[in-house]
C-alpha cells in the first residue's frame, strides 16, 4: 500500500489551506504561551485551545459561509 501524498504530487489548496490553519493556531498558541507562562503548561487549556481553534472556529465559519 502506497501512502498517498507520495503518489499525488504536491497537496491541493485545500488541504494547504487546512495545514495553513494548523500552522496559524499553533502560532497563536506559541506567542500566547510566551506571553503567559501558565496558558502554556496547563495540559488542560491546550485541550480546550485545540477543540476550540481546530474544531469550533472552522464550523462556525463554514455555517457562516
Amino acid at each position: 500500500m502506497r501512502l498517498r501524498f507520495l503518489s499525488d504530487g504536491l497537496p491541493n489548496r485545500r488541504e494547504r489551506r487546512v495545514f495553513g490553519g494548523y500552522l496559524l493556531a499553533a502560532a497563536v498558541y506559541i506567542v500566547i504561551g510566551v506571553s503567559v507562562i501558565d496558558f502554556l503548561l496547563s495540559f488542560w487549556v491546550a485541550v480546550a485551545y485545540i477543540v476550540f481553534t481546530a474544531w469550533a472556529v472552522p464550523t462556525t465559519v463554514r455555517r457562516l459561509t
